[in-house]
């Protein structure tokens, strides 16, 4: 059994329509399955030990998983490939290297202690090659760009002991909501 690191969104009665523009979105046009799955919040470094919030009881959650099937799935390929169609594509919610980057920046700076070196070694590929072919990557970023255009390293975090209470809330652009 694998981990996968995230955030979870909870989809509040008033904005329901999200489900089914999500399943359509990632299932009919972008070739993902839906799995549901247990979700295991990280405790908040704030939240007293003595409270009556059990972060160990599983919780339901929607996981969208892109599978072999799907026409654009590069499987096994070299990282180099995956890199250069990342740069290379974008869908209706914006360009891949953005999406790419602001996985590795939220990596980076929520869950510090979850080294994913496949994600990191895509980011330092796609940044090379962007400034190979003179793509500015701050252009594609959008506003609240946070990219570094001459950094190919991440930069070291300190430990991190707490999670969502430090994440602000925000509207999301990918689902117009």
């Amino acid at each position: 059994m694998g981990v996968t690191w995230g955030k979870a969104f909870l989809i509040a009665a008033e904005n329901k329509a999200a489900l089914p523009y999500l399943s359509t979105r990632e299932c009919q046009l972008g070739g993902y399955r839906i799995y549901t799955v247990n979700f295991h919040p990280k405790p908040s470094f704030f939240q007293p030990s003595s409270s009556n919030q059990n972060f160990t009881e599983n919780r339901k959650a929607l996981l969208y998983i892109a599978v072999p099937e799907n026409k654009h799935w590069l499987g096994a390929a070299p990282l180099s490939d995956i890199a250069k169609q990342i740069l290379e594509c974008q869908g209706s919610a914006g360009p891949n290297v953005e999406y790419l980057l602001r996985l590795a920046d939220f990596m980076r700076d929520e869950v510090p202690e979850a080294l994913d070196e496949h994600l990191f070694s895509l980011e330092r590929l796609v940044k090379k090659f962007a400034a190979d072919m003179r793509i500015c990557l701050r252009t594609l970023m959008g506003e609240n760009e946070k990219v570094e255009e001459n950094k190919l390293e991440p930069q070291a975090v300190p430990p991190s002991f707490q999670f969502a209470s430090r994440i602000p809330e925000k509207k999301l652009r990918c689902v117009n909501m």
